[in-house]
């Protein structure tokens, strides 16, 4: 059987994580097949949708797979053209596959601001969070919340991302922000130690946690974090398996501050790299995601 893994062509951001979902692939008796979402023919025809795959000037082959790992949709330098990966992707599920995570939830989780409501709206701890595209709204919130932390509504670990105190200083960033067309997003910063926690959920179900002990306030393995077993709590558990159900997805990485307060919730990511968490754990994302979408597939 042909399994696919959505990428793009023009970069890969975590080449491990696609190399061990190929390797879970081949182990498992089946045949990986990179789908490239920036290489795509979406053939549209009445009663039915037709997904067809060329590099280069190479012919067009259908891509006729039962199922698909989505890892990432790539760089996107417009709205329109995120538009067109995200409904590329789609395709796929219109064409019959399982698009693991789904491409909808995929979307819709890693935008921090739709992923946050959701997450709030079901009653889950999350840091109070102001989003708006508004300079003297941003100001007043960093004024109330004191100490905040100020990022883009889309990215990934930990790149461009800041830590303001002095609401004067956030507003040179707000200023940044509104001459590039970006919203602003602050969030309360949370009182958290050295780390915080990473609980991966495949299937429904924790599979491990990691504890990465930042060098800095920032605590992403990409910016240096150490990542270190963690114990896994029954609370932590609870809270990431529903984080990820709230979203809809079928696998993600649920990022856990343990706080004074108790536990909150920061981001759920649903194109998580797992390098760091496979070095402190011992445990491959990748066999239960693939294992995960094979049962997906025979249903």
């Amino acid at each position: 059987m042909r399994i696919g893994i959505v990428r793009p062509y023009e970069v890969e951001f975590n080449p491990g994580d696609v190399a061990d979902l190929e390797e879970a692939i081949r182990k498992r008796g089946h045949t990986p097949v990179r789908i490239y979402v920036d290489m795509l023919e979406v053939r549209i025809e009445r009663g039915r949708v037709i997904v067809r795959q060329a590099v280069g000037r190479g012919q067009p082959e259908e891509v006729d797979v039962p199922g698909a790992v989505l890892r990432h949709l790539g760089i996107f330098r417009d709205f329109e053209q995120f538009l067109y990966r995200v409904w590329a992707a789609r395709a796929l599920e219109e064409a019959g596959a399982y698009v693991m995570n789904p491409v909808l939830a995929w979307a819709a989780a890693g935008d921090k601001m739709a992923a946050l409501m959701k997450l709030a709206k079901a009653g889950l701890p999350v840091p109070p969070t102001v989003v708006t595209e508004n300079m003297f709204i941003g100001y007043r919130t960093v004024a109330e919340f004191g100490k905040a932390v100020v990022k883009q509504i889309r990215g990934a670990m930990g790149y461009g991302v800041f830590l303001v105190e002095d609401p004067d200083v956030a507003f040179h960033i707000f200023s940044m922000f509104a001459n590039i067309n970006k919203p602003i997003y602050v969030q309360k910063y949370l009182e958290k130690g050295p780390g915080d926690y990473r609980v991966v959920v495949v299937g429904g179900r924790a599979i491990g946690a990691e504890y990465r002990r930042g060098e800095g306030w920032k605590t992403n393995v990409a910016q240096g974090a150490k990542p270190e077993p963690a114990k896994l709590t029954a609370e932590m558990e609870e809270l990431a398996v529903r984080a990820v159900e709230v979203l809809g997805l079928d696998y993600g990485g649920v990022d856990i501050a343990e706080t004074p307060d108790g536990y909150y919730i920061l981001e759920v990511n649903p194109t998580m790299s797992w390098q760091g968490f496979k070095q402190a754990t011992g445990i491959n994302p990748a066999e239960h995601i693939v294992d995960h979408l094979l049962e997906k597939i025979k249903k």
